[in-house]
C-alpha cells in the first residue's frame, strides 16, 4: 500500500484508483485552493469509497473503503427499493449513515485532522434516496421517475455536504460525477459497470443517457478476481471453443451452464444499450474518440476479454480506457474546483436525453442478437 493509505482500501498502489486520483494534485484539473480539508465519498451499491483531501494543496491525504452494509437487504438497487418500500427504509438509512460517519472518523484519525470543511457525495439515485431517507415508491414502479429534487446543500456528518445530482431513476449521480471526471473528447462513451449498468454518450455537447440491468450477474460470480475474473474466464472458454455460439457448454469446465447464461444476459444488455445510444445519435463505432470504462467492474475490465465475449464491439477495443472510480473522481473534482465543476455539472444536467431501453423498439431484437458468441 501507498503512504497515507488506510487498510482495506481500494485507493492504494495495488489498484488503478490511486494514480487516477493523484492526477488532481498534478495536472488533472485546475485546483481552486481554499483552506481546510474535504471528503469525497462514492456510495456504491456494493462498496463505499472515501478520500480525504487537503483543499489548499489539492492533495489526497487519506483513503478508506468498506462494503455497503445495506447488502443485507439484497445485492442490487431493485431489492433495496423493495425492502425500503416494505418497511425497512429507516434501517437502510441507519446502516449507511452510521457506516459513513464511522468512515469519516477513520479518515480524520488517520491524518490527525480535527474537522472537515465540506463533503461531496456521489452515488446512484437509489443509494442517495436511502441515505436521505426519501420514500422510494416512485423508483420501483413505472414510469420509474425520481419524485424528489436534491437541495443545493445538506448538513450531514457534522458539516456542509453537497450531493451530486442524478439524471434519472437509474442513471444516477455516479454518472454525473463520472462525466465531470473523464477527459472531454469530442465524442465519447462513458460506461459505468458495477452492480448497475449506466451509460452516457457525449456527442459534441449533446448528452444521451441510459441504463440496463447487468452488474448482478457479473458481481454475483464466485470466479477469481470477481467480475473481471468471470469475464476473463468466459473469454477463455470462447477462445477455446468450449462454448457454442448460443452459449451451450461443450464439455466440462469451471463454469456452470447457469453462470454462462447469466453472463450472456448481462453482456447482451450492456452491448445492446451501447448500440442503441449510438443509433440514437446517428453515429458508428469509428466516430467515437474514446470509450471510458468505470465502476466496480469497468475499472478492472480487460478490453480484450470484453471484445471476445461480445460485451464491446471489436471496433472499440483500442478506444477502451479503464478510468478507475470515476464517480469518486467527480466528487474530488467538485471539491477541488467547486466553481468550474459546478458550472460544468449544470451544463450536463440541462437538455440531456434519456433512453428507456425497455420501451425502445429495437432493444428486443438487439438483445437476442447480442446473446450470441462469435466462435
Amino acid at each position: 500500500m501507498r503512504e497515507g493509505c488506510i487498510g482495506n482500501c481500494l485507493l492504494c498502489g495495488k489498484c488503478k484508483d490511486f494514480t487516477i486520483l493523484d492526477r488532481f494534485s498534478t495536472a488533472g484539473i485546475s485546483v481552486e485552493p481554499r483552506g481546510g480539508y474535504g471528503a469525497a465519498i462514492d456510495i456504491g451499491t456494493t462498496t463505499v469509497v472515501m478520500a480525504l483531501l487537503d483543499l489548499s494543496a489539492g492533495a489526497v491525504v487519506a483513503r478508506h473503503s468498506f462494503m455497503n452494509p445495506q447488502r443485507a437487504y439484497g445485492p442490487d438497487v431493485i431489492s433495496r427499493i423493495g425492502a425500503a418500500n416494505s418497511g425497512a427504509s429507516e434501517e437502510l438509512r441507519r446502516l449507511i449513515g452510521q457506516s459513513v460517519a464511522s468512515g469519516v472518523e477513520t479518515l480524520l484519525k488517520a491524518c490527525g485532522v480535527g474537522q472537515i470543511r465540506e463533503i461531496v457525495i456521489a452515488g446512484n439515485t437509489t443509494m442517495i434516496y436511502l441515505l436521505l431517507g426519501l420514500p422510494c415508491e416512485s423508483l420501483g414502479v413505472f414510469p420509474f421517475k425520481p419524485a424528489y429534487e436534491l437541495e443545493d446543500r445538506y448538513w450531514l456528518f457534522g458539516c456542509d455536504t453537497r450531493i451530486i445530482p442524478w439524471f434519472a431513476a437509474f442513471v444516477g449521480g455516479d454518472i454525473t460525477a463520472g462525466l465531470l471526471y473523464v477527459p472531454k473528447e469530442s465524442r465519447f462513451l462513458l460506461i459505468d459497470l458495477g452492480t448497475n449498468g449506466e451509460m452516457a454518450l457525449y456527442d459534441r455537447g449533446r448528452l444521451t443517457v441510459t441504463s440496463t440491468a447487468a452488474g448482478p450477474a457479473f458481481e454475483g460470480s464466485s470466479r477469481g478476481g470477481g467480475a473481471s475474473g468471470a469475464i476473463d474466464g468466459l473469454a477463455r472458454l470462447v477462445r477455446q471453443g468450449a462454448v457454442s455460439e448460443t452459449g451451450l457448454l461443450e464439455g466440462n469446465c469451471e463454469f456452470t451452464q447457469k453462470e454462462i447464461r447469466d453472463l450472456q444476459l448481462a453482456k447482451s444488455a450492456v452491448r445492446s444499450g451501447l448500440e442503441i445510444l449510438l443509433e440514437s445519435a446517428g453515429l458508428i463505432y469509428g466516430e467515437l474518440d474514446a470509450v471510458y470504462l468505470a465502476g466496480g467492474i469497468g475499472q478492472t475490465l480487460d478490453p480484450d476479454s470484453a471484445v471476445t465475449i461480445g460485451l464491446l464491439p471489436r471496433e472499440l477495443k483500442d478506444k477502451a480506457r479503464p478510468v478507475g472510480n470515476a464517480s469518486l473522481g467527480g466528487a474530488v473534482a467538485l471539491l477541488l474546483a467547486p466553481v468550474r465543476a459546478a458550472e460544468e455539472m449544470r451544463s450536463l444536467l440541462t437538455g440531456f436525453t434519456e433512453i428507456n431501453l425497455a420501451e425502445h423498439a429495437r432493444f428486443t431484437h438487439l438483445f437476442m442478437e447480442n446473446m450470441l458468441f462469435e466462435v
